[in-house]
Formats: structure tokens, sequence, C-alpha cells
């Protein structure tokens, strides 16, 4: 199928339905957001030192946290980062480097169970052990109203991926797994990348949640933003 009429029926499809964040983390029961920014023009940190050093940049969530005690810390869709500084993300082909967030960042502590918001079945599942790589991720593939898409939750830790079967069936509310530490998730301060996609692509055991810069118009169809089904306000600025 056409990848505009794939985003265009998924759109419709979304606009439809309504998805509490109570489905993704039901045991921390907060389904408001606080939206950060990560951008290069960002000011929550400033310089790529600070971001890739986890004591500091725990401290300055922790802050962040202290002052809106009931909301999930929040963004990241589309944004254009400067803090992505490993080797993979090299473009192969050009001289770019991949910058572009495909994903929602909800930043929660190592251990925060995640859960189906939607029934699916998994159909990768891998722990990769790459600086500044997902750690433990998952993809869970979605059939619901003649409509296929997938999702992907990203820096869980080894021992959900250990746990996890690819083909096994999962419903609504199943436990997929926790959030990983920094020491198993990729080398990042604990969070879960949430993702979109329309299609797999040629990808077997990995997907890009960061895009070349020249590519977002493709990229922006292929992974519609995440907001299309919780519909916060908040993440829309």
């Amino acid at each position: 199928m056409d990848r505009k009429i794939q985003y265009k029926e998924f759109k419709n499809w979304a606009e439809k339905h309504q998805f509490s964040l109570n489905d993704l983390f039901p045991t921390i029961r907060k389904t408001k957001v606080y939206h950060i920014d990560l951008s290069k023009e960002n000011t929550t940190v400033r310089t790529e030192a600070e971001f890739n050093n986890p004591v500091s940049f725990k401290g300055k969530l922790a802050e962040i946290q202290e002052k809106n005690a009931d909301t999930i810390i929040t963004g990241g869709y589309l944004e254009k980062r400067s803090l992505y500084t490993s080797d993979i993300y090299n473009s192969e082909n050009s001289t770019e480097k991949r910058n572009i967030h495909l994903g929602i960042d909800f930043w929660l502590a190592g251990g925060t169970a995640i859960h189906a918001f939607l029934e699916g079945e998994v159909v990768c599942a891998v722990h990769q052990k790459s600086h500044k790589g997902y750690g433990g991720f998952m993809i869970l593939k979605h059939k619901i109203d003649n409509l296929e898409f997938y999702t992907l939750y990203g820096h869980l830790s080894e021992e959900s991926i250990n746990k996890c079967t690819v083909g096994n069936p999962l419903k609504k509310g199943d436990k997929i797994g926790i959030l990983g530490t920094y020491e198993e998730n990729g080398s990042w301060v604990p969070h879960l990348h949430f993702q979109i996609m329309l299609s797999l692509l040629d990808y077997k055991d990995d997907f890009p949640g960061v895009a070349l810069e020249s590519e977002i118009d493709f990229w922006r169809e292929m992974c519609p933003n995440p907001n299309y089904l919780i519909k916060s306000k908040a993440l829309n600025q």
C-alpha cells in the first residue's frame, strides 16, 4: 500500500480512538505530561556533556519532576537533537548525522513497568549491547479494524527481553517488561522510547529511532506522531 495512504488511514483511525497513559504505565497512576525540549535550542541541558553525564541529567530531571510531581516528563517527536554523538548515528551514504528523533520519550525510573496499550504480537525482542543503542527493545505488531501497524518500546531491561518470545500474543494490559538501568539500556538515563511504525521496511532485529533531517518527510509518514493516540495538548506545543 502507498505510504501516504497508510498514513492517512492510520491518522483517521487514531482520531476515533483515545488511549490513556495509564494503559502504558498503570503502576505510576499519572496521565498528565510535562513536555521538555531536548532540541538543539533547548535550555534543559545546554551541552552534550551535561546530557551524556547520567548524574547531571538525572539530577536535572529530578528537579523538573519535583516541581511537576503529578506529571510524566515527556517529549521528543521529530526534535532535531545534537545529542547523538555515538558512531551508530553516522550515515552510511553521507556525512550527515542522524539527529531527528522519531518517537516520544517518557522519562521514568528504571524498573517502571511497561504494559501493552493494545493487543498485539511480539515480532522483535533484542537486547543491543551498543553504546547509545536501544539496550532492550521490543516491537509489537497490531491488527485492528483492517489496519496494521507496529509499536516500538526501547530501553527495556535485559531480563524483559530474556523473558520474551517472538510470536507471543499480548492482550491489552499485559506486561511487556520494565525499563532498564543505565548499565543495560544503552547508557541512557532510564526512559521509554515509544514509536509507531506503519511498516518494518527491510529491518529484522532493529529499526531506526533517529533519522536524517534530509529524509524527514519520509519518516514523518512512516512513523506517525504517537500523540495521535495520546492526544496530549502539552505534546502539541
